[in-house]
Parts: C-alpha cells; sequence; structure tokens
C-alpha cells in the first residue's frame, strides 16, 4: 500500500488564489490517485473539504494540532498531547496577539491580526493584509521576530511566514511530529511513505517518508538547488 502524506497547496489545489495548477503540479495529483492520501495541512476541517480530493484515512490539520483518525474523529490521544502544550502556552499566545495588533498599528502597517482558539484555548496567531500588500506583511514579519527573539517567550513559539499571511504558534505544535505520531499507528502495515509538498517549509515532514515528491519549478526545489550551490562553493573555497 503507498499511503502519501500531501500539503494540498500548490500540489492538489493552487498555492495562491490568483494562481492555476501548473501542468506537473495536475500530474503530480494524477499519479497519487492511486494512493491513500493523508493530508497535511494549515487548514481545518471545514476548508479542507474545499479540496477537490477524497481523504478517508487519517488526516493532519491545523499545522499539526489536529489529527482525525480514519474514522474522522479527533485522535484522542493527540488532543491530549496538544491541549497540555496549549496550556502551557496559552499566556505566550495572547500576548503574541497582542503585539501583533501593536505592530500594525504603530507601524500604520495596515494588517490584521486574529487569536484563534480551540475549545476555549488559544491555538494560533494569524496576521495578514486585507490588500495583501507584501511589503506590510514584510516588515511585520521582521517585527515579530524581533519580539520573539528579545522577548521572554523565546524558543516557545515558531512564526511560519506564509504567501498571503504570517501565523505564530506553540513550537511543539508542527507537521513532522503530527505525520511522525500518525506513521507510528500505522506500525505492523507493509507500506510505502510518500511526503508529497510544494513548500521548503514542509522539509521535516517530507524527510519523514520513505520518498519526498515536488511539484517541478517548486519552493522545494529551488531550496535543494540553493543549498547544494553553497556547498559546492563552500568546497571550492
Amino acid at each position: 500500500m503507498i499511503v502519501a502524506f500531501v500539503n494540498p497547496a500548490g500540489v492538489l489545489t493552487p498555492a495562491g488564489p490568483a494562481e492555476d495548477l501548473h501542468p506537473a503540479q495536475v500530474a503530480l495529483a494524477a499519479l497519487l490517485a492511486s494512493a491513500e492520501l493523508i493530508p497535511v495541512t494549515a487548514l481545518d476541517e471545514e476548508e479542507l473539504l474545499e479540496v477537490p480530493a477524497a481523504f478517508t484515512s487519517w488526516q493532519v490539520l491545523r499545522h499539526g494540532a489536529v489529527i482525525l483518525n480514519p474514522d474522522g474523529e479527533e485522535d484522542p490521544a493527540w488532543h491530549r498531547l496538544v491541549r497540555e502544550t496549549l496550556r502551557e502556552r496559552e499566556q505566550a499566545l495572547r500576548l503574541a496577539f497582542q503585539a501583533a495588533q501593536h505592530i500594525g498599528w504603530l507601524g500604520q502597517l495596515g494588517t490584521e491580526a486574529e487569536l484563534h482558539e480551540r475549545q476555549g484555548l488559544p491555538l494560533l496567531v494569524t496576521l495578514h493584509h486585507p490588500h495583501g500588500v507584501q511589503y506590510a506583511l514584510d516588515a511585520a514579519a521582521r517585527e515579530w521576530r524581533t519580539w520573539l527573539e528579545e522577548g521572554p517567550f523565546r524558543g516557545e513559539l515558531r512564526l511560519i511566514e506564509g504567501q498571503d499571511r504570517l501565523t505564530l504558534l506553540p513550537r511543539e505544535v508542527n507537521p513532522e511530529s503530527a505525520v511522525n505520531y500518525v506513521l507510528s499507528q500505522l506500525e505492523g502495515t507493509a507500506l510505502l511513505t510518500l511526503g508529497v509538498s510544494a513548500w521548503a517549509s514542509d522539509a521535516a515532514f517530507l524527510a519523514l517518508c520513505d520518498y519526498a515528491v515536488t511539484p517541478g519549478e517548486g519552493p522545494v526545489l529551488r531550496a535543494a538547488l540553493t543549498t547544494l550551490d553553497r556547498a559546492e562553493e563552500e568546497e571550492a573555497e
């Protein structure tokens, strides 16, 4: 059996609202049709319904904060682990939300921050610009990174810089930990695992799979080529 842990963005759906799937992405989606698909995504349960694919196995949602089992129920063991983390990081996330608001106001960036909760506890903070102004997002990212590095919660939270938004969440909540947990539940099954993503930020969960697959000319391939170029330059020095 082939199991594919796939980030749908840029593989099964366009990477951005103004883009279409490239031929390589369409071909990759067709090849994955014969595999058991396990989404690894920032989407929640409702948003995943908009993805044109049948997900009937495990699901890794909200950057790894939520795992659904093949019955569609939230995995209880993973749920308990995540809730413990969210309790420990509650103050950090609430202050991070306030910091994101202040960054937008003081810098007159026009950005909007939102604190997302799950079952009464803060889960993550997002920041976006309503008109998608990249300069504003870049400036906000710089200020947020400085706040993280110089503040009292250094090492507790991590910042994800997406194409149209910034996301801050506990460092312990991540796709690779969730994928590793699902793999442990699949132990004893004869399977070949594929990690599929168009994003270099997914490298950690891709490395847990037997093979990593990515559309041509995507961020993952560019990041790999950049690393190889740097290694060749260092060897030549």
